[in-house]
């Protein structure tokens, strides 16, 4: 009985900072690409080639701890472009959930765009993979590859 009364405080404060840990993840960040490459169709080659395109992408990332499942934390997350008031959900490979992997990178993606967001060094990397492979030879829908940093939102 005497041991049962010394683990109980022991006990508690595991559980506080476990649920410290699973929290602290949560927040939402102001992210801004920095720079931007791809592909586009040279008309004069006519050939694909690599280029550098203006940085544009700018959004709000919102990270939101649902539970802890088998010892992994989950997440919802959602992505709201800069002046829109509408956010896509970003989920992982079949479940709106997502986890941070093993090195502590959230992989995530909405309809159109891939993501892996590094938040303890503030940085990202999204990717637009749709145009090229449609076998239409034009630049009205072009893959692009941005790098950028986010910034915790207080």
């Amino acid at each position: 009985m005497f041991r049962r009364l010394l683990l109980l405080p022991f006990m508690a404060t595991i559980t506080f900072a476990a649920s410290f840990a699973q929290q602290s993840k949560d927040g939402t960040y102001s992210c801004a690409a920095e720079t931007s490459g791809g592909i586009f169709y040279n008309n004069q080659t006519k050939k694909w080639e690599g280029t550098s395109f203006r940085p544009l992408s700018k959004f709000v990332l919102s990270v939101k701890y649902v539970r802890t499942t088998a010892n992994v934390d989950e997440y919802a997350v959602t992505i709201m472009p800069e002046g829109s008031s509408d956010s896509s959900a970003c989920t992982a490979d079949r479940t709106p959930l997502v986890q941070f992997d093993e090195v502590d990178f959230l992989v995530c993606r909405t309809k159109f765009y891939n993501y892996k967001f590094n938040l303890k060094a503030g940085r990202f990397v999204e990717a637009y993979l749709m145009g090229y492979v449609t076998g239409r030879n034009t630049n009205d829908d072009t893959p692009v590859l941005s790098g950028g940093v986010c910034k915790k939102i207080e």
